[in-house]
């Protein structure tokens, strides 16, 4: 009997594809989404495996997937996309977000911001106390004002009750968006890959 060969790893526009036909639909909303989605997972305080996020991104369609079939290249794919997003992190400016664009070429960050903001969502306790820090919080900020859920602005409010005056990660919006996130990677990394840090405790 021979073994079923594993699927190959999808291209972003045939994983958007995906994206827009699969039934059930996906609770990721797309590339965009899901690249702010994998790179809040990689810049963040808590190193999470696959098995506690997958099902956040591909909703029920997770229990479908065995070797050989589309939802099993799905999940490949998805992991080998963050696990490039992981290694661009390590080198300064190699990050690079992928936006939404409109016909004419506007960028649209808030798919990408929504994504990033669902992955600090999986462990926000962890997340809280880098807004203490101008280091971490800044670069938050500007990540945050550009999402479009509407449990934001009680977060924001708590946090900044009188939001600061326009900061330089601020300006441009989603020009700074790469910056902010090495910033916070950088801030964040050594507790992430610490298994006695609080933030990875059970």
């Amino acid at each position: 009997m021979k073994r079923p060969r594993r699927a190959l790893i999808m291209a972003l526009d045939e994983l958007e594809t995906w994206f827009d036909t699969a039934k059930p639909p996906p609770h990721c909303g797309g590339v965009s989404m899901l690249n702010g989605f994998l790179t809040g997972l990689a810049a963040g305080p808590v190193f999470l495996l696959p098995n506690d996020w997958m099902r956040h991104v591909i909703g029920e369609h997770e229990q479908q997937a065995f070797i050989g079939n589309k939802v099993q290249a799905v999940i490949d794919t998805v992991v080998d996309h963050y696990n490039l997003i992981a290694h661009q992190l390590t080198r300064p400016g190699a990050y690079a977000p992928i936006y939404m664009r409109t016909d004419d070429e506007e960028v649209l960050a808030g798919d990408w911001a929504d994504g990033f903001f669902g992955a600090m969502k999986l462990s926000l306790d962890q997340w809280a106390p880098l807004f203490a820090d101008k280091k971490a919080g800044e670069p938050l900020l500007a990540i945050l004002t550009q999402t479009t859920d509407p449990q934001l602005a009680e977060i924001i409010t708590s946090v900044y009750p009188t939001l600061p005056e326009a900061q330089p990660l601020l300006k441009e919006a989603w020009r700074a968006l790469p910056k902010a996130v090495e910033a916070i990677y950088a801030y964040t990394k050594p507790t992430r890959f610490n298994p006695l840090a609080p933030a990875n405790q059970p």
